[in-house]
């Protein structure tokens, strides 16, 4: 949990003032909210979570990237938030759910070493969980950048403002599975 909250902290000291850079400003309001950052260009407000990518023993995960549609390898995050609860209906509310945040952005500190270093997808693009409208907990992570993930904040802000003909990572999963190759048991 502490290194979540340093992948936050790095966040707020590399990223935010990067981007100031380009025009964009930190405009997150005070609060307990499903985001950790709300960013405006101009354009808009863009809301980020962020999350740590998943390490064991120091060892950063890495999992067969094709039951997710992604060639090679992939790592992966948990995208959960970290407090526990019902809703009042026995409804979970730990996952996230689609429209909470717009962009994921990922630590990527257990593989490269460094905190500056951040992978971004979209919410809308996540895949999904065991309930409707719900995110699924683990989530594959590109070693690099490419169709659903890249290392720009502002290219993933500019996924997020553009037409994606409802663009999925669990749509690629399945198109994925229908071309490997079955096998005979």
């Amino acid at each position: 949990m502490l290194r979540g909250v340093i992948a936050d902290a790095a966040f707020r000291t590399f990223v935010v003032p990067s981007v100031a850079a380009h025009g964009w400003r930190d405009v997150t309001p005070e609060g307990n909210f499903a985001y950790d950052y709300k960013l405006d260009d101009g354009a808009g407000p863009v809301t980020v979570q962020v999350k740590l990518q998943r390490s064991e023993r120091g060892a950063p995960v890495v999992k067969d990237g094709k039951r997710y549609g992604f060639d090679g390898e992939v790592f992966m995050t948990e995208t959960q938030k970290t407090r526990t609860g019902t809703d009042g209906e026995d409804n979970q509310t730990r996952p996230y759910r689609y429209g909470e945040f717009d962009i994921l952005a990922v630590s990527m500190q257990p593989s490269t070493g460094k905190w500056d270093r951040y992978m971004y997808t979209l919410g809308r693009w996540l895949l999904p969980g065991k309930k409707d409208g719900e995110m699924a907990t683990l989530q594959p992570v590109s070693k690099a950048p490419g169709d659903w993930w890249t290392d720009d904040f502002r290219t993933a802000a500019q996924w997020f403002r553009a037409q994606d003909n409802a663009k999925r990572m669990s749509l690629a999963a399945k198109a994925a599975a229908k071309k490997a190759p079955r096998r005979k048991t």
